[in-house]
Order: structure tokens, then sequence, then C-alpha cells
């Protein structure tokens, strides 16, 4: 009975990719345990972290920093 939890920026992924994300992510966990019964009790929980609520060397990013960096050049 896996859970498998996800974080991203708050606001980044809307309804219907987050439902893409958690079917796609549940198919992966069902095909490496191997267990087809496994699926209809795997959780996939998605948390929104608030802007500004991520860190990376020390310094606090936001949505519009992840997105720029992101971007390509």
């Amino acid at each position: 009975m896996p859970l498998i939890q996800i974080s991203v920026p708050a606001g980044s992924l809307d309804a219907a990719t987050k439902a893409k994300m958690i079917e796609l992510v549940t198919d992966a966990s069902v095909t490496a345990e191997g267990i087809p019964a496994a699926r209809q009790f795997t959780w996939v929980h998605i948390n929104e972290v608030p802007d500004g609520g991520w860190g990376m060397g020390g310094r606090a990013l936001t949505l519009d920093m992840m997105k720029a960096a992101l971007a390509p050049k």
C-alpha cells in the first residue's frame, strides 16, 4: 500500500495536469511492484508548497524564479 508524495510550487499545476501526474505515477508504482492489484491501494498525494516556501543554496525561491531558471536560453 504505497503512499507517494509529490511536492510542487503552489499554482504550478492545473487540475488536469495533477490528474495525469497521479495516473502516471500510479502506473509506474504498480509496474515497479509487479502487483496489478496494488493499484487500488496506491495513494498519490500532491503537496502544493506556498510561493517562497522553497529554498536552495540558502536562498528562498519563488515560482517565477523557478520558471526563469527552466526557460530555454
